[in-house]
């Protein structure tokens, strides 16, 4: 092995280690072949397998099927993560990673149709390289031709544009015969600009009825799981049980005995209720209220919100448990409470220091005020109080929840009446997820309008000792006003998803599925907005899982303070960009 390609293994390996979310960022994709696998494009031009690794030998088992050269799997041996050239690829595991970056190509007796998925200043596709991935030959691209039959097509290439690769130059593993993909139904959303609210890719659903009630159904591609191709994609299950539970009724509902034998083709039948309102059929109620979401913020998302510096805007900042509630279950000495405020004191801190925006938190540690806290593991640590007037111990988890939306509440009355604009303030829980293990990045939760309530009125506490609860006892909403906050609240939250993955450092953002979520879906498929979402008055909230703790390499990351740091950052960055102020980190 030269050491060229050994210095490029070890640039790619930097790649994935330390900016795993630069594919998001740059306008790529990236699709799961098994769990720590997947398949990655960036710019339509840059494609190779991402692996997060498991230690020692045990590294063979998942690379060896890969590699054009079985035995280099010992080059990977001892590293978290690698990217593999596709060059380095056999030729079933390339035919595998192109089908799961373009899912609408197929093959058929004519040869491979392909789908151009990138253009433009995104990142543009190219002939050659096409002709090299398939045939094998560069030089090829010439023979290509255009649907209606003429050629060779012109680059730049358009999205869209469907191109034909003969049969006769495709090499063997590239000329099996594949269905169709079925036409576009609802979409999913891309990870990057505005568009990402309700610009699609084809989703390859199609629906239909059995004598167990409605579906929709996807054609498994080679090497795809019900885990992450599936569910992870189509639901809004993300808890290690609740994922598993979905997995097990889907493979029941789809007649699958043998999740390992699942192949190529294999049609997987999704009973409608556990489908994300985003893929639910046209014409019913849940795709109908979401697709007005999306048109109010697509509106939102062009009117100008111009500020000088963040002037005149407040930030409410509500770091999630504390005190007595730890949060998730803590892991090699992390935390979720004391993640949560460390990033929400580093937020805080910036805002004061870098902007003219104004920040309110809903908890302070009473010990250590709100400074920043540069350890890397944590202890219990309960001297934390919800700052209502008088203050609250944070003792019981459900009333401290309803206190910080009283407190938030309380804030936006008194910042309305002020003068200030009701898209001048902001709501922000913190917090950290424990999910399935294979689950990574910063999800980003809103106010789903199917999920509020006309009237709220917390009871099984005396609320009436708070100031903040006297002066309105019950969270009301109107129709309206949930659309409109669902629809305000996922602006900013696509925002934030796009100055995540464009920091520096990236911050990994979650790629198995839709980033921005309306519902937590728990165990048996009831719906769940958390009440800091559901009764805070503020029209633009959202409730932020910056990582999952179940994952090692997300993990690592909340343990580092140069990490947190950075999410800080990013999160700053996003409130420039919604308030159309100069980002000064990712410039």
């Amino acid at each position: 092995m030269t050491g060229w390609l050994r210095g490029q293994i070890w640039v790619l390996a930097l790649v994935v280690a330390g900016l795993s979310s630069v594919a998001d960022a740059q306008s790529g994709v990236r699709r799961g072949l098994e769990p720590g696998v997947s398949a990655v494009l960036r710019g339509g031009r840059i494609l190779f397998l991402e692996a997060q690794l498991p230690a020692g030998d045990a590294v063979q088992g998942v690379l060896s099927k890969y590699l054009s050269s079985p035995a280099d799997w010992r080059l990977y041996k001892d590293r978290l993560a690698v990217a593999i050239p596709f060059s380095k690829l056999n030729p079933k595991a390339q035919r595998a990673a192109l089908e799961a970056v373009f899912p609408q190509d197929y093959v058929d007796a004519s040869g491979w149709w392909h789908m151009v998925s990138f253009d433009g200043t995104e990142g543009g596709e190219s002939l050659m390289l096409l002709a090299e991935w398939l045939t094998g030959n560069p030089g090829n691209s010439s023979e290509m031709r255009t649907k209606d039959g003429q050629g060779p097509p012109v680059e730049p290439l358009e999205k869209g544009q469907c191109l034909l690769v003969p049969l006769r130059l495709l090499m063997p593993v590239m000329q099996t015969p594949t269905p169709r993909p079925t036409p576009s139904e609802p979409a999913e959303p891309a990870n990057g600009g505005n568009a990402g609210l309700v610009s699609p890719e084809v989703s390859g659903l199609s629906y239909g009825a059995d004598q167990e009630g409605r579906y929709a159904e996807y054609r498994m591609r080679k090497g795809e799981t019900v885990y992450s191709a599936v569910v992870g994609r189509f639901t809004d299950y993300s808890g290690h049980a609740e994922v598993q539970g979905a997995c097990e009724a889907i493979q029941q509902r789809s007649g699958i005995k043998n999740a390992r034998k699942i192949c190529a083709g294999q049609r997987i039948r999704i009973p409608l209720e556990m489908l994300a309102d985003r893929y639910q059929p046209q014409g019913t109620e849940e795709r109908k209220e979401y697709e007005e979401v999306q048109a109010e913020a697509r509106l939102l998302s062009n009117e100008k919100n111009r500020t000088t510096d963040l002037e005149g805007v407040a930030v409410i900042l509500d770091p999630g448990h504390g005190g007595r509630d730890l949060g998730a279950p803590a892991v090699a000495g992390v935390y979720e409470y004391a993640v949560n405020y460390d990033i929400a004191c580093r937020i805080k801190g910036l805002i004061e220091t870098k902007t003219r925006a104004r920040a309110f938190m809903t908890m302070k540690d009473m010990d250590r005020a709100f400074a920043v806290n540069n350890d890397h593991t944590f202890s219990e640590d309960g001297n934390k109080v919800v700052l209502t007037t008088p203050p609250y111990y944070n003792d019981d988890a459900k009333v401290s929840a309803n206190l910080r939306w009283y407190l938030a509440n309380d804030i936006y009355r008194r910042e309305r009446a002020a003068g200030g604009s009701e898209r001048n303030t902001l709501f922000a829980s913190i917090h950290c997820d424990a999910l399935h293990r294979e689950m990574q990045g910063t999800m980003v939760y809103v106010p789903g309008a199917a999920h509020r309530r006309e009237s709220e009125t917390p009871n099984g506490h005396d609320y009436s000792q708070y100031a903040e609860a006297r002066g309105a006892r019950a969270a009301s909403c109107t129709d309206a006003q949930a659309l409109r906050d669902e629809a305000m609240s996922r602006v900013f939250a696509q925002t934030l998803v796009n100055a995540l993955g464009e920091h520096k450092p990236a911050v990994r953002v979650h790629d198995s599925g839709d980033p921005i979520r309306n519902v937590i879906r728990q165990k048996g498929g009831k719906a769940y907005l958390p009440c800091v979402l559901r009764n805070t008055c503020v029209p633009t909230k959202v409730l932020i899982e910056t990582a999952n703790m179940n994952n090692a390499e997300d993990r690592a990351n909340l343990a580092d303070p140069k990490w947190r740091q950075a999410f800080a950052e990013a999160f700053v960055d996003a409130l420039r960009r919604h308030y159309g102020s100069c980002p000064p980190y990712c410039e």
